[in-house]
């Protein structure tokens, strides 16, 4: 669903442009295309633990090479343990295949899962992008996940020119059963006894109100609360807003990078933006910067959602 393979990898960072990065990040999301076909993703992650050591690692793989994968963050919990891994899983077995279009990376992911789980990985869960093909499948996906004993995320497909390669991609029709679907998810996820669970309800739920995803873009904190970094090193507010501010290969200073007249440039770019956008990294912020909105949609939603089947 998105075409950053497609893209080419000639100007990659090096590993110790990585060790730039400043030091107030909290949970850092390496991803790809897939991070563990670079042959040098341990000297990158070390270069990044050697700045943020305290911060929280979250891998993002398709599960295809299972070996490689479980060795590698073996290796990487050596010196940094706060490591989390999102598996994609984009539906049940055939689903999954056609999507991905490589026959077999189903069962390549789920067996990557079950080697984790056996390592001792807890921080585990299986992440789906819902599309037009695989959104009525959301709660037999989210059993899965159940099944296996990891979490569960998910959030639909978007555009960005600066990540996903991709702009004709436009959030699902939700009509029933796939309205459904999604619907069982975020009321199992209001039953659960994990907090965490209740604001991934809010998320889906934004999923499910376009309304609300319009309310959010006016408190977007993107470029303030969060970031991202393309390959070649060039920074942005986030992952779908085409507004660079600097490169990760020149920065001395992020306080120098960040400077007033910059901030209120993104500032004013956030506030003007018209992207249908709802991923977790946005969804996480507007929830920390608003908690009692989210809050108060938990409590009266979490006492409906025990009297739906």
């Amino acid at each position: 669903m998105c075409n950053i393979w497609k893209n080419g990898t000639s100007d990659e960072l090096e590993p110790r442009h990585y060790a730039k990065l400043p030091t107030s990040l909290k949970t850092i999301n390496i991803t790809g295309g897939e991070p563990f076909m670079r042959e040098d993703i341990l000297d990158v992650v070390r270069a990044i633990d050697s700045k943020v050591p305290s911060s929280r690692f979250v891998f993002s793989t398709n599960g295809l090479t299972s070996e490689r994968i479980v060795n590698c963050l073996k290796e990487i919990r050596k010196f940094h343990p706060e490591v989390g891994v999102g598996v994609s899983i984009d539906g049940l077995e055939e689903t999954h295949d056609r999507i991905r279009g490589v026959p077999g990376i189903f069962r390549n992911a789920i067996s990557t899962v079950k080697l984790l789980k056996a390592s001792g990985f807890k921080d585990l869960r299986i992440g789906m992008t819902l599309v037009k093909d695989n959104v009525g499948e959301a709660a037999r996906v989210y059993q899965l996940s159940k099944e296996l004993g990891v979490e569960f995320t998910t959030t639909f497909a978007h555009n960005s020119e600066i990540y996903f390669h991709k702009t004709d991609n436009t959030p699902p029709e939700l009509q029933e059963p796939a309205y459904d679907a999604v619907s069982v998810v975020l009321n199992s996820h209001l039953r659960s006894w994990s907090a965490k669970d209740w604001f991934r309800a809010y998320h889906m739920y934004g999923i499910l109100d376009p309304k609300l995803r319009s309310e959010f873009t006016s408190r977007c904190e993107a470029g303030r609360r969060y970031l991202f970094v393309s390959p070649n090193g060039d920074i942005f507010p986030c992952m779908v807003m085409n507004e660079r501010i600097g490169n990760l290969r020149n920065v001395d200073s992020w306080d120098d990078m960040f400077t007033q007249e910059v901030e209120n440039r993104i500032a004013r770019q956030v506030r003007n933006c018209t992207e249908d956008c709802w991923m977790v990294c946005n969804t996480r912020s507007l929830i920390i910067s608003h908690p009692l909105k989210a809050g108060l949609w938990v409590a009266k939603n979490k006492v409906k959602a025990h009297f739906v089947q």
